[in-house]
């Protein structure tokens, strides 16, 4: 389990990729200017509206400096296209199932947002667009890194897995082959199915679905005994520090991750990040020494945790 030869590049992160990054982000932000023109669809109002039935206003359906995209679909039939044409101090009628007396406070168009200083600050903690720039690039390694340590992490436990020899408890085995069927079960119930129905969609039918879970425990139990292995070999122990480390991968506090996995079930995958963790760090990564192109931006740092991926 130490040593395993493995071969992932050392990552990168061009500017190509950082600009389209940003430019994403633009179009999810863009500018709102008010415009003084007659409402078109797409464009955004803001309006005050009462709703009547019957010359009377009824509950639920009153609204203040409320915006709407007309055309989004938000309210009932008829609604967004009766205010199409309207201009900022309009009040209109609308003769719908409920009607609707609506007053236009402002009508509003979106425009290209511009990746300025006053963008910047806008959309994060930052004050310039350099410093955006760099966080977006960092932001992208980062993932990059995490991406390429779980990869390097998966192949050294496979690796280690197909060069070991096990002698598998059946007991153990059946007892999580059939909650693994019941978990199957109650979520074809879930989606109005049943396993039959589940494994059709899986383009295969009962007995290969059966075939497969027993197979995916079969890989499960082996994972996870050489997990324990490696840990009783090098003494490796569970600490606070990774508790807090798995909690934090999973961006959540560790008192949430207690309440959200049990205290049993996160000790058992933090501890197997631990030991994934420190298999991937002694590996032989027979493509780290490759140099990288001069433009581009190879990582640095430490490996990464990566998330569970057994079950205990």
């Amino acid at each position: 389990y130490k040593g395993v030869k493995v071969n992932v590049p050392a990552v990168m992160v061009t500017d190509a990729e950082v600009e389209s990054k940003i430019n994403q982000v633009l179009s999810q932000n863009p500018k709102i200017e008010e415009v003084d023109r007659p409402a078109a669809e797409g464009d955004i109002v803001n309006i005050d509206y009462v709703g009547k039935q019957d010359g009377v206003e009824f509950a639920g359906g009153t609204g203040e400096g409320q915006d709407l995209t007309l055309g989004s679909g938000r309210m009932i039939d008829g609604f967004e296209d009766g205010l199409i044409g309207t201009k900022k101090g309009d009040k209109k009628e609308l003769n719908l199932t409920f009607p609707e007396e609506v007053t236009v406070n402002a009508v509003k168009e979106k425009q290209s947002a511009v990746l300025d200083d006053a963008f910047v600050q806008s959309v994060s903690d930052f004050t310039t667009v350099d410093e955006y720039r760099a966080s977006v690039k960092e932001d992208l390694l980062k993932q990059k890194q995490q991406s390429a340590d779980l990869q390097i992490q998966q192949y050294v436990l496979k690796n280690v897995v197909e060069n070991s020899k096990f002698k598998l408890n059946k007991n153990t085995l059946s007892r999580r082959y059939n909650d693994r069927i019941k978990q199957y079960e109650e979520q074809a119930k879930m989606y109005g199915t049943n396993l039959s129905g589940m494994a059709k969609a899986n383009g295969m039918d009962v007995p290969g679905l059966q075939e497969a879970v027993y197979a995916s425990v079969k890989d499960d139990v082996k994972n996870q005994l050489v997990i324990l292995k490696v840990a009783e070999l090098e003494g490796i122990t569970l600490e606070d520090a990774d508790r807090q480390a798995f909690a934090e991968m999973n961006g959540q506090t560790l008192e949430a991750a207690v309440e959200y996995f049990g205290q049993e079930t996160l000790d058992e995958m933090a501890l197997n990040q631990k030991v994934m963790k420190f298999m991937a760090d002694n590996a032989v990564n027979e493509a780290q020494d490759a140099a990288a192109p001069a433009e581009e931006t190879t990582a640095a740092g430490e490996t990464a945790a990566a998330e569970e991926t057994t079950e205990a």
